[in-house]
């Protein structure tokens, strides 16, 4: 990870561990070449030139200040990379950094030359820029910004950290993603996303209705995955909500039924329906039995977290679920068209979600070995000629396309020469459902 530990060197007593540090972590594309990415006041063109971030500045080992961004960043060759910031550090350029508009987050590490006497220093700062205006505010780039600035670093530390940086942005552009299994237990936690989503399904929760059951397809493969369980076996409904339609389903095959949720409202309404069940306000995120349940399913719930989340929850079930225990998955890519967007309006209500290809998926749920997918299923599946379709409508950008051709079209014939990236042809434009059933590996 690129991690900077803050220490007091002329204290040889003192702990670096102990102390403070700042960590950024790469989590993976925000979308792929065919998607639109709309986040803040408008689009860019290329789901996969934005990275999701994590940002953590640690006080012995606990989170100070933590949060999620986009690095909006076209990738190249991680030898590119790695050869201007080696001349950065010989002395060649004064600057190395990462990140674009839309948002505006970036990365930089500068370098600074002063005089005094007729003796010239030279100093090392690093910044990194949060665009959080774009991310949580749908505002332009640039317009409520969160810095964390380090205007005294060593060229050695700079020189490193950018460096694991690089490595990372690179691994995330090969589709790869941090481990959950292998990260300080805790330190991905995020109260803000949890008490949003938790206060949208309380509100949400006196008219919320599922009928999960009324789509023949769906119940096929739930009732194949339920015949795939030990007779009587211990079952967690993990994102439960109020309990219909999943817990009676569950309770008529004979199986020992648990429920999770976030939401205290939804619960309620679960407990005066099931009482003899037992009920837990807990994220999939906080699960911490040990290999407890023969099957867990989890229907329009952890599909839509975000990729932190997603990972981190991959993690827990992986724990959670018996060896040779069974997943079960179900839910909706909600735009296939596009990505963005993570604070955004769901049931009338703010919350913080994302939404996922079932192939994005099924790699998440197989990248670090913890499950194998069994079955994957999209409903209806794809057809030939649905990409000529036109997609939905996309939030509007800064500028319309057919203004910004206006003034490229009247501008001077020495004005340098712009060319707009080639617009995304998505796979798919239309919301559709999957399911998946997973089996949980391992002997342990």
């Amino acid at each position: 990870m690129a991690r900077i530990q803050f220490h007091v060197p002329e204290d040889d007593q003192a702990d670096p561990a102990a102390l403070t540090s700042l960590e950024v972590r790469v989590w993976g594309l925000g979308g792929d070449p065919q998607q639109f990415f709309n986040i803040g006041s408008g689009t860019n063109f290329n789901g996969a030139a934005n990275t999701w971030l994590e940002v953590l500045y640690t006080l012995r080992g606990v989170n100070l200040l933590y949060t999620r961004n986009f690095l909006h960043h076209y990738h190249g060759p991680l030898e590119n990379s790695l050869e201007q910031l080696d001349k950065f550090a010989a002395g060649e350029t004064d600057h190395f950094g990462y990140g674009d508009v839309l948002p505006e987050t970036g990365m930089s590490l500068e370098r600074h030359t002063h005089t005094f006497n007729d003796q010239t220093y030279t100093s090392y700062s690093l910044e990194i820029l949060l665009d959080t205006g774009a991310v949580f505010n749908f505002t332009s780039p640039g317009e409520e910004l969160v810095t964390f600035k380090f205007p005294h670093i060593s060229l050695e530390i700079g020189v490193s950290f950018m460096r694991q940086l690089a490595h990372e942005l690179d691994q995330a552009n090969q589709g790869r993603h941090p481990d959950p299994g292998k990260l300080p237990s805790g330190s991905g936690d995020w109260p803000f996303a949890l008490q949003l989503n938790r206060q949208a399904y309380n509100l949400a929760a006196a008219e919320y209705q599922e009928q999960y059951f009324a789509t023949p397809a769906l119940t096929e493969q739930f009732d194949a995955w339920l015949q795939a369980l030990p007779p009587g076996g211990q079952v967690l409904d993990a994102g439960c909500g109020h309990g219909d339609p999943v817990i009676p389903r569950l309770l008529a095959h004979g199986f020992q039924v648990s429920g999770i949720d976030i939401s205290p409202e939804m619960l309620r309404r679960a407990r005066e329906r099931f009482p003899a069940i037992p009920f837990s306000n807990l994220a999939i995120t906080q699960l911490d039995q040990q290999a407890e349940f023969d099957g867990v399913c989890s229907l329009s719930s952890m599909l839509y977290l975000d990729p932190v989340d997603f990972f981190h929850a991959i993690y827990r079930l992986y724990r959670a679920l018996k060896p040779g225990g069974l997943l079960f998955l179900y839910g909706y890519d909600t735009h296939p068209a596009w990505r963005g967007h993570p604070f955004d309006q769901v049931l009338h209500q703010w919350m913080w979600s994302w939404t996922r290809s079932l192939d994005e998926a099924v790699g998440a749920l197989e990248e670090h070995g913890y499950f194998s997918v069994l079955q994957a299923v999209e409903m209806p599946p794809v057809i030939e000629d649905e990409s000529d379709e036109q997609p939905g409508e996309q939030p509007s950008t800064p500028v319309p396309l057919d203004e910004f051709n206006a003034i490229l079209d009247h501008l001077p014939p020495e004005a340098a020469q712009i060319k707009l990236p080639a617009l995304p042809v998505p796979r798919r434009n239309q919301a559709f459902a999957y399911t998946i059933i997973a089996r949980r590996n391992g002997n342990d």
